[in-house]
């Protein structure tokens, strides 16, 4: 079934085509995950690995952060877009969220450099949908609005927080501010009264992972099942015909 088309806001650029995201496809990680156990999977692909490669592979994964995620609610611009998935990519996110309820989310693959392949980018139609998703997963929601009174380094790093940035020109809409738990402002010490979403993305990202790495004493946030998991599911993602070479060595 093909996914519902939100109605874009104001007209496309020409520039823009070509831009619509789709979400890297799972199948073949869950697949072979389906027919041997993580643990399987890497005594199995890591050999195939260069042994620096297969080493950064598990560095990556152990700095993980499960506990950090980034809502996007109706982003424009896949200047933007991309950006910011190459800035929570870089900063250990594991996941990001996109509400697509009136733009469809878009991104420049020369920005991204391919990024999204280590995240979980999970598409809603509605910001209800994705905001009770991540509260029943025990998250802190947090909005990201110019003047708020709670600065960004008030926000508990010790807690699962999830940040939530608006639109370029329209910022969060109101029910999504409704639904928040708080509002945060960055901390601004000079003229401008703003920055540039993808630029407030990434430092809100670097700010709370930094406090989260430092509170934890520790990279990543992962548990052991959930490392071990995340490692398997990166050497899927890394070696070329994972899929098959799992069937034949691995299947019963």
């Amino acid at each position: 079934m093909a996914r519902p088309q939100p109605k874009l806001v104001g007209i496309l650029p020409q520039r823009y085509y070509g831009t619509e995201f789709t979400p890297q496809g799972r199948s073949d990680e869950e697949a072979a995950l389906a027919i041997a156990s993580p643990q399987a999977i890497i005594e199995l692909l890591r050999p195939l690995v260069d042994e620096r490669r297969a080493a950064r592979i598990d560095e990556v994964a152990a700095s993980r952060l499960s506990g950090v995620v980034v809502v996007l609610e109706d982003l424009h611009d896949p200047h933007n877009g991309g950006a910011v998935l190459r800035s929570c990519e870089a900063m250990g996110l594991r996941e990001v969220r996109i509400i697509a309820s009136r733009e469809r989310f878009r991104v420049s693959d020369k920005v991204t450099q391919g990024a999204d392949k280590w995240l979980d980018v999970v598409e809603h139609p509605s910001t209800d949908s994705a905001l009770e998703t991540l509260r029943q997963r025990g998250f802190t929601l947090a909005a990201a609005v110019p003047g708020a009174t709670t600065q960004l380094t008030e926000l508990d790093p010790h807690k699962p927080i999830a940040l939530l940035m608006g639109n370029e020109h329209a910022g969060l809409s109101d029910s999504a501010r409704a639904l928040c738990d708080v509002e945060f402002a960055i901390p601004l010490h000079g003229f401008s009264e703003s920055l540039n979403l993808s630029v407030a993305t990434a430092i809100c990202t670097f700010s709370l992972t930094s406090r989260r790495r430092q509170a934890l004493g520790r990279s990543g946030d992962l548990d052991e099942a959930g490392l071990l998991d995340l490692r398997a599911r990166y050497y899927l993602r890394d070696v070329r015909g994972a899929l098959t070479i799992v069937r034949q060595r691995l299947a019963p």
